[in-house]
């Protein structure tokens, strides 16, 4: 059972400047596929927890949101904190809509080193998406469409093993297509 939840992903990178028609929320997923890069591991992009009390806020220094770092940082602290660290990357879509520019932005802002001077040495691969101890998976479990929450360690070794040992399946809900409301 997930007890103290910390829930991570990525995003993928769309370049807008390619796009010019207008997209349906329902065609978010099918655009990010066929236009768009998943961002690289060590960038996390969202974080969701349930409560805020049950995450150890104060033992984070005052970082800079956006800045390098911070993220992984705050995945490495939760691990180390026994937080359960749950990377819904695979399951959850976030598209970034950018343009051909982006990804030199922040390279040039000022104080871009503000967290990693904050935070000292700590080694930021402790606490990249492939850290999280959990990890979504879409799957078909008693006929429904699903989301299943696995041990890392269960899912990379086989994505059918992980549906077949219901010993390994923490968490199971049934999939529902959220939507954007106008």
């Amino acid at each position: 059972m997930l007890k103290r939840t910390l829930v991570i992903g990525r995003r993928w990178n769309v370049v807008w400047d390619n796009l010019t028609s207008l997209y349906l929320p329902d065609h978010v997923t099918q655009i990010a596929e066929r236009y768009g890069q998943l961002h690289i591991p060590s960038a996390v992009d969202y974080f969701i927890i349930g409560r805020m009390n049950e995450f150890p806020w104060e033992q984070l220094p005052d970082v800079v949101i956006a800045r390098r770092g911070y993220d992984n940082y705050l995945v490495m602290m939760a691990v180390r904190e026994n937080v359960s660290v749950v990377d819904v990357t695979r399951t959850l879509v976030a598209v970034h809509q950018t343009d051909s520019e982006a990804k030199t932005f922040g390279r040039h802002r000022a104080q871009k080193e503000f967290n990693m001077k904050k935070l000292g040495n700590f080694v930021s691969g402790n606490g990249i998406t492939t850290s999280a101890q959990f990890m979504t998976l879409r799957g078909r479990l008693r006929n429904a469409r699903s989301i299943v929450v696995v041990r890392r360690e269960a899912a990379t070794k086989s994505k059918m093993m992980a549906r077949k040992n219901r010993a390994s399946v923490l968490f199971v809900r049934k999939y529902v297509h959220l939507r954007s409301v106008h």
